[in-house]
């Protein structure tokens, strides 16, 4: 029983009692215990706390052992997944501390100064909105069907009335995408239709400075719930410069 974690008075009074069928008085046994008054009481309450003895009209008698040690199992099991899940909530926040210093201390640079990871596509709307707060000359947007314009629509409006140039490059495959589309070059935004049937990358590009995109991993039509890499948001100028000049190969190829 030590090795479950029973102290040694806990184990005495358990094995006193185990062969009393009838029980014992709580005072009889505190007056016969060996320990300290207030070490036995405290394994008394240690005992009836762990299942393995009870209390009828202040007697204490043992349970059956079967029941005791199958509650002792369930509640370690409890505590060592409350464990395992704080070392793993722990190391998660350890990781996102510490893995910053160590790159940047053999790179010489800050991975958030290549990307910031955005934790969701609402995450990512919102910080596309606040980069098109900030644009002054030319946004470039690569979207697949531009669900998400009345998102964003408030912001346009914004943009084009401060003389902001929009592109965007899209698909226009139902009623719905092409009255988006007329809806889009009705506010003076140049749209085009993307050449390829299906493009993984969705972005938004601001003056060449600041970039919002996300990856998916397969097309949304062909997936219940289409999976995508986690969204970013950068400054960094060569990744900018990898999006800025895909985008303009896209564009020339495109198609009004």
């Amino acid at each position: 029983m030590k090795e479950l974690g029973f102290s040694e008075t806990e184990c005495a009074i358990y094995f006193d009692l185990l062969t009393r069928p009838e029980g014992e008085a709580i005072e009889t046994i505190l007056a016969h215990s060996k320990a300290p008054s207030g070490r036995a009481e405290e394994a008394i309450k240690g005992l009836v706390d762990k299942g393995f003895v009870q209390i009828k009209s202040n007697r204490l008698e043992v349970s059956e052992p079967k029941l005791s040690l199958s509650k002792l199992q369930q509640e370690k099991r409890l505590q060592m997944s409350r464990e395992i899940e704080t070392v793993s909530t722990t190391s998660t926040r350890l990781v996102a501390m510490l893995e910053p210093q160590y790159w940047e201390a053999r790179l010489g640079v800050k991975p958030e100064d290549l990307l910031e990871p955005l934790p969701s596509l609402e995450e990512m709307e919102l910080q596309t909105i606040r980069i098109l707060s900030n644009a002054t000359k030319d946004v470039a947007m690569s979207a697949e069907n531009f669900s998400w314009f009345d998102k964003v629509r408030e912001e346009i409006e914004r943009g084009l009335d401060r003389g902001v140039r929009f592109r965007v490059l899209m698909k226009a495959k139902d009623s719905t995408t092409n009255q988006r589309v007329q809806e889009l070059q009705g506010m003076k935004i140049h749209v085009r239709e993307s050449k390829e049937e299906w493009y993984p990358v969705r972005g938004t590009l601001c003056d060449d400075q600041e970039l919002v995109f996300l990856i998916w991993t397969g097309r949304e039509s062909e997936f219940e719930r289409p999976k995508f890499y986690r969204p970013h948001y950068t400054k960094n100028p060569g990744m900018i410069r990898v999006f800025a000049d895909a985008f303009e190969k896209r564009w020339a190829e495109a198609q009004p």
